[in-house]
């Protein structure tokens, strides 16, 4: 047995984990190490209904003047990182390597997130909600992303996960590539919601945010389905600056 392969059985006799960052023994209880924890790009100081950053830093609680005024169909906005590498590597493997791994990972920060910041002092939602993809391509990719990051969190906060009632019915264009009216035909009826949510506080999950349209689209049709509070939770936010 060479030095390497000695060293590698004894990392993993003691460090059965293995960050998916960095691909050394972690030397914590999950496959992602203190190191490359660190170094995950926190979203800083943000609206709180919509996520969007702040030119310049502001009281907490201050809603940016869009959310102000035009007043979004949903209540709160919690986003644990911002999209830029590595976040984004994350992310991609996920969607189009199938790194199942990586979901378990950010469900998992992003429980730990919803317990120890975003719901320190609130009660949590009672129903959790993965964003829903397309039957097309749900069937391309062989698994809803959202789904899976949703799980783990669903599992740990002993919140059920509501994955059949809402569907997307509408095979749409990427939301980025579009200028804003088309965003806004392109998502026109997109979402079926065959259940009444009346009571409901909601969490609607996503992996990632953009240009925010196809939340705003989804989130209203939760509300016309009953839905008393939705909040919003994703992994990632693409940063759009407001005043």
């Amino acid at each position: 047995m060479t030095n390497l392969n000695y060293f590698k059985k004894i990392a993993n006799w003691f460090f059965p984990y293995t960050c998916i960052l960095c691909n050394y023994p972690s030397n914590r209880q999950q496959d992602l190490c203190e190191a490359c924890l660190q170094e995950l790009p926190i979203l800083p100081q943000s609206c709180p209904r919509c996520a969007n950053t702040f030119v310049t830093p502001l009281p907490n609680d201050l809603i940016c003047g869009s959310c102000l005024s035009l007043s979004p169909p949903f209540d709160a906005t919690f986003a644990l990182y911002d999209y830029v590498a590595p976040i984004t590597k994350l992310i991609m493997e996920l969607k189009f390597q199938e790194r199942l791994i990586n979901a378990r990972i950010l469900g998992e920060l992003m429980c730990e997130a919803a317990v120890t910041l975003w719901y320190k002092t609130s009660p949590l939602p009672n129903l959790i909600i993965p964003m829903p993809l397309h039957p097309t391509r749900q069937r391309e990719r062989g698994f809803n992303q959202t789904i899976e990051i949703a799980t783990p969190i669903a599992k740990k906060l002993n919140i059920p996960l509501e994955k059949k009632s809402c569907r997307r019915i509408k095979h749409t264009s990427a939301q980025a590539r579009l200028q804003r009216e088309e965003r806004q035909h392109n998502l026109r009826n997109a979402f079926q919601i065959n259940s009444n949510f009346r009571g409901y506080h909601v969490a609607v999950l996503d992996d990632v945010i953009t240009t925010g349209q196809t939340i705003t689209h989804f989130c209203k049709a939760l509300r016309l389905a009953g839905a008393d509070k939705i909040d919003v939770w994703c992994c990632a936010k693409t940063q759009y600056k407001s005043e």
